[in-house]
C-alpha cells in the first residue's frame, strides 16, 4: 500500500483501523498465515458488514486478522499468505461510506469487541484520524509493487544480566533462549504490550523496557 492515512480510529465501539491508500489501492498481508475467509459477508446484500473481505489466520498467534470492504479479492480460502503478499485492493462495499480498507484483529472468528485486539498497538499504526504511515511499499509507471521497506532497526538488550526471548507474546513456557545484556536484536515493533524481534532467524518477543 505504501503511504495511507487513518480516516477512522480504532475504539470501543469501532474494533479496527480505516485505512486509506495514497500511493496504492493494493492491501497487502500483514501476517505470515493462510487464508480462511475470502468473499462477500453476505451475498445477497453487498451492503451489509464488511462488504467483501478476507480473513487471515497469523500463524504464530492464532489471532484473525480481518481486511473489509474490497472491491477486489485477489486470494483464495485455504491459501497460505506472508507478510506483502497482496491480497486485494481497496473499495467501498459493505457498510460503508467512501474507499477504504477497515482493519481489525479479533481472537476467535465472528468474536467482536470482547474478542478483538487493539489493532494500533499490534500493528503499529498510530491511533489518530489523519495520521499517515508508510509501510514501505510502491507502486512504479506500471502500477508493479516494489519493496522500498526501510532497513530494520537494532537494538540491544539491557537493563537486565539476562533476557528471556519467548516464542509468543505472553508469559507462560515459551522461552526460546535466555541471552546476556549487549546482544543485538532486529527490532520489528510492539505486539500485545511486547516487543516483536527477530533473533537467530525466528520471530520471537521480549520485554519492551529492556530494549535500548
Amino acid at each position: 500500500m505504501g503511504k495511507f492515512r487513518i480516516s477512522q480510529e480504532y475504539s470501543n465501539k469501532h474494533t479496527g483501523l480505516d485505512l486509506v491508500g495514497v500511493d496504492s489501492k493494493e492491501i497487502h498481508s500483514t501476517v505470515n498465515g493462510v487464508v480462511d475467509y475470502a468473499g462477500w459477508e453476505n451475498a445477497g446484500n453487498h451492503k451489509q458488514g464488511f462488504g467483501q473481505y478476507v480473513r487471515i489466520k497469523d500463524n504464530t498467534t492464532g489471532h484473525e486478522y480481518y481486511f473489509g470492504h474490497l472491491s477486489e479479492i485477489k486470494v483464495k480460502v485455504g491459501q497460505a499468505v506472508k507478510i506483502t503478499d497482496v491480497i486485494g485492493i481497496e473499495g467501498s462495499t459493505g457498510y460503508s461510506t467512501g474507499s477504504h480498507c477497515h482493519y481489525e484483529i479479533r481472537r476467535k472468528p465472528g468474536v467482536a469487541y470482547r474478542g478483538t485486539v487493539n489493532v494500533s498497538e499490534v500493528s503499529g499504526i498510530p491511533n489518530n484520524v489523519g495520521g499517515t504511515y508508510d509501510d514501505g511499499y510502491r507502486t512504479n509507471k506500471n502500477n508493479e509493487t516494489t519493496n522500498n521497506q526501510p532497513q530494520k532497526e537494532t537494538k540491544v538488550i539491557t537493563n537486565c544480566s539476562m533476557l528471556n526471548l519467548r516464542g509468543n507474546a505472553s508469559y507462560g513456557n515459551n522461552v526460546y533462549k535466555a541471552v546476556k545484556a549487549g546482544t543485538k536484536v532486529e527490532y520489528l515493533g510492539i505486539e500485545n504490550g511486547w516487543a516483536k524481534i527477530s533473533y537467530e532467524g525466528r520471530t520471537l518477543y521480549c520485554g519492551k523496557n529492556y530494549l535500548k
